[in-house]
């Protein structure tokens, strides 16, 4: 009932509400974007939940995120247009594509161990199209750009706040801040600080929204992709157009490089030892192991997979013990006593290509790769065509993010999560909005020289 109420009633009443009021609009996609900083009980409802189950999702999710999504669809759709604005037209570039790979991976219930397994997953990620079409509807400008960036801002203060608290007040070892596990918060926090660190370079950009750019300095979060965003955002600004502020952020970074070497070095060598020490004791590393049970997997359902959300009932004991036998066999060879009761949950693969191929097949994973491409190339289209504006910035930042996460989804499966699902879902759809501006542009520009 309270689903039905929030997605049926509240979010179009709020949509009509704020379909003339464009400064509420910017105030919503300002909260959107700062909400995946927010624990996830604070914005979320699971219908049917499967407490024990470890796979994309346990139950029918409800996310506040997907409400205002509709609400500002609504209120985009129903605002009055700026005759000196060029209109725009159709979808959002990868919008059916997206929407396709949805659809793809509902079909694989036909292969699924659990139907129901893969109906959660095509609620959660089907509207995830809210999310993303919101997100292109709603940036047309620079002022509508200025909220979304204020939102990640504030989010990265918050959340760092957080983590300084979680590690030097209450003495936590691994910080995971407001999220469910350190990987998340860290990809998270990598992609928004790329973005925001990419605006903090532009000139026009001042004020209290510096101030919370040059936070990012210290960002302890996924040290290496960080180190590399920030790094080609800088080359960027050298190329763009050297200046008294890139040179200063470039000194600072230098700087915040060594402080961040200097506080993390001890997380950094624990690892360091904790890997060294698994390849002295195991010829093979676990993930190796469980991508070649997803290998199986799509050499058994090679079309559209095992069943979207099944990896973790089809690689474990009772039902999958075909696919556990792969992992039982490496257990057995480092002299483990082979136990079933032991292997009734399995863990995942860690890979999220690998994944994709396993339940989604070569149709669900190609899509997904073309609906990656869409959003690089948009994000590129972007930068090129808005140059040295503050847009062409922000697009910079979203395009070093994007294929800084795509590559980091080949070791870690964390953009199918629901808070980081939502929030590249909501860059993507920045950069699919500028696409449309682009080209309503250029529409615009041939029919004047018809004329």
């Amino acid at each position: 009932m309270i689903a039905l109420l929030l997605y049926g009633g509240f979010a179009p009443l709020l949509g009509v509400m704020m379909a003339s009021r464009r400064a509420w609009q910017r105030a919503l996609f300002g909260l959107m974007i700062f909400m995946p900083t927010l624990q996830p009980g604070r914005f979320t409802l699971m219908i049917g939940s499967i407490e024990k189950y470890r796979g994309h999702t346990k139950g029918y999710e409800v996310s506040l995120i997907e409400v205002f999504a509709i609400a500002l669809i609504i209120a985009v759709a129903q605002s009055p247009r700026d005759p000196a604005v060029p209109p725009r037209k159709g979808w959002p570039p990868g919008t059916w594509v997206y929407a396709m790979w949805t659809v793809v991976g509902l079909l694989s219930v036909a292969n699924a161990w659990d139907a129901s397994m893969a109906w959660m997953a095509f609620s959660r990620f089907g509207k995830g199209t809210l999310i993303f079409v919101a997100a292109a509807m709603y940036l047309r400008d620079d002022k509508d750009l200025r909220a979304a960036l204020i939102g990640l801002g504030l989010s990265l203060v918050v959340q760092g706040w957080i983590c300084m608290k979680m590690r030097y007040l209450e003495g936590y070892f691994q910080i995971k801040g407001w999220f469910e596990h350190q990987n998340p918060m860290s990809m998270w926090a990598y992609m928004t600080a790329c973005v925001v660190f990419a605006a903090a370079l532009h000139k026009d950009i001042k004020g209290r929204l510096l101030w919370l750019c040059v936070l990012l300095s210290v960002s302890r979060a996924a040290l290496a992709a960080y180190a590399v965003g920030a790094a080609i955002v800088l080359g960027m600004a050298w190329l763009r157009g050297p200046g008294v502020r890139t040179a200063v952020f470039s000194v600072m970074g230098v700087v915040g490089a060594v402080m961040v070497m200097m506080f993390a070095m001890d997380s950094l060598n624990s690892r360091l030892k904790e890997v060294k020490e698994s390849k002295e004791k195991n010829a093979e590393d676990l993930r190796p192991v469980l991508n070649r049970q997803c290998l199986a997997m799509l050499h058994d359902y090679p079309l559209l997979g095992i069943g979207w959300n099944n990896y973790g009932l089809a690689n474990s004991r009772p039902l999958g013990a075909k696919y556990s036998a792969i992992l039982e066999e490496w257990d057995a060879e480092r002299g483990f006593a082979i136990i079933d009761e032991l292997y009734w949950g399995n863990p995942l693969t860690e890979s999220l290509y690998y994944l994709l191929l396993a339940e989604n097949g070569w149709m669900g994973w190609s899509l997904f790769l073309l609906f990656e491409a869409v959003t690089l190339w948009c994000a590129l289209r972007a930068w090129l065509y808005h140059g040295k504006s503050l847009m062409g910035y922000v697009a910079f930042g979203i395009l070093v993010a994007l294929s800084i996460c795509y590559l980091h989804g080949t070791v870690e499966r964390i953009l199918t999560q629901t808070k980081n699902l939502s929030h590249w879902l909501m860059l993507a759809g920045m950069v699919s909005g500028m696409e449309m501006s682009r080209r309503a542009a250029v529409r615009s520009k041939k029919q004047l020289r018809v004329r």
